[in-house]
This record gives structure tokens, C-alpha cells and sequence, in this order.
């Protein structure tokens, strides 16, 4: 059997493991549940899982988190929950809004800012070039996978609008800066533009940290953003 130190070896070697384990140490978490392509025949397993979440979790607001970031303490009785939303994908609205709000359970989605600006009969294709994985084409012949506007303004009534890049795009280091402005800043405000409201929260492609990129940070600021998302933490940044 491993023992202690062979564990406290072996986390050592890779600095996000030993970030995570750090962070559960310390308690300086909030949980966090993803989810990307919603699929009706999962309905069920969802329905579960949100009931869940309602009876043991709190839901967290960015207001909440404005608030946390200030005082250092978590208000309420229950531990924050966060089911985190990604790519944009209609049965997002279709299905899983459908539970979230059968339980009153907040959510925070995570958008590439044009996915809903693709005409419906190059949605698919898009998906393809972009990483984006429709994995049941079937269950909407009509050729529209991505959310609408008037669907994402919905979502944005009770739930938090993230801006996930603007084409499902990975931002390296050796990314141009005129790919950097249009997947950061130019996003944000489409974003901003289509929902009427601000958009504080930018994740980018794989859950990379703010550090991980120095070339991106200036238009990180110069969008407005307050906070970045990573795979192991929530950044603020102003």
C-alpha cells in the first residue's frame, strides 16, 4: 500500500496537484461541477443530481463571490456549489435549465460568445473545427445545436453569463494579439452587447490559470474582467 510519503512524492512532482491538494487542506474551496453537451436521454441522471445539489449546497451568485473575496468568509451554513456550464449547446437551455429552475438552483455558463451568431446549417461544422462535441446529432434535425439569443437573455435572468472565449478558441503564448483582442475583449462586449448586462468572468480553453498566459493578461484588463476560472481556482484580477 502507498504510504504517506510516497503520496506527498508523487503530488510534488506536478504543481496542479499539489495546488489542489493544498487548496482541500486549507478548506479554500468552493465546489464546482462541470458540465458541457446536455443530452436529453441524461435528463434523469440531471434531475438527481440538481435535487442533490439543492439539499446540500448553496448556490453561488457572482455577488456572492464579490462578497467573499471581501470579507474572506463564507455566509452561509451550506458549502457553495457551483454547476458550471460550458460551449453553449441548446439542450443547455432545452434540458438542464429545465431542472436547474425546477429546483431553484443557480448555474453559471460558460459561452463562446459567436456559437450563436454560426448560421443553423454550418452549426455542426462549426462544432467540428472547434472542439465543440455534439455527440447525438440526431436530436435535433433541424440543425441547430448552439443556444439562441433570445435563449441565452433567458438564462441570464437567474444565472450567471461567463464569457468561455469568443470561437472556442485555445489562446497559446504565441497567440497573435489580434487573436487575443477578438477572443477577450471583442467577446466580452458581443457578449455584453447581446444580454445587456456585464460579463465579469472569462475561462478560457483547458482551465489554464491567469499566470499562464503574461501576453494575455493586459487584454484580460483591458476587457474589465474580474475574475478568471481555472481548473482549480477563481482569480480575481481587479
Amino acid at each position: 500500500m502507498t504510504n504517506l510519503q510516497d503520496i506527498i512524492k508523487e503530488a510534488c512532482v506536478d504543481k496542479h496537484t499539489l495546488d489542489t491538494i493544498r487548496l482541500l487542506v486549507n478548506g479554500s474551496f468552493i465546489r464546482v461541477v462541470n458540465y458541457h453537451n446536455t443530452d436529453p436521454v441524461d435528463e434523469e441522471q440531471f434531475d438527481k443530481e440538481v435535487a442533490a445539489y439543492a439539499r446540500f449546497y448553496q448556490p453561488v451568485s457572482l455577488a456572492d463571490i464579490d462578497r467573499f473575496f471581501t470579507e474572506r468568509k463564507w455566509p452561509y451554513e451550506k458549502p457553495g456549489l457551483i454547476p458550471a456550464v460550458f460551449e453553449g449547446f441548446r439542450n443547455q437551455y432545452d434540458v438542464y435549465l429545465k431542472v436547474l429552475e425546477k429546483y431553484g438552483f443557480k448555474a453559471w455558463y460558460y459561452i463562446p460568445s459567436y456559437f450563436m451568431d454560426i448560421p443553423v446549417g454550418e452549426q455542426l461544422d462549426f462544432t467540428k473545427q472547434h472542439e465543440l462535441t455534439v455527440y447525438r446529432p440526431e436530436v435535433y434535425p433541424d440543425g441547430r445545436y448552439a443556444l439562441n439569443w433570445d435563449e441565452v437573455r433567458e438564462i441570464a435572468k437567474k444565472h450567471e453569463i461567463c464569457c468561455h472565449t469568443g470561437h472556442h478558441f485555445q489562446i497559446h503564448p504565441d497567440t497573435s494579439d489580434e487573436d487575443m483582442y477578438n477572443e477577450i475583449v471583442l467577446a466580452k462586449r458581443h457578449l455584453e452587447e447581446k444580454i445587456g448586462r456585464s460579463v465579469d468572468v472569462f475561462c478560457w480553453l483547458y482551465g489554464e490559470e491567469f499566470a499562464y498566459n503574461v501576453k494575455a493578461q493586459k487584454y484580460l484588463k483591458e476587457a474589465g474582467y474580474k475574475y478568471v476560472v481555472s481548473n482549480l481556482k477563481m482569480e480575481k484580477i481587479r
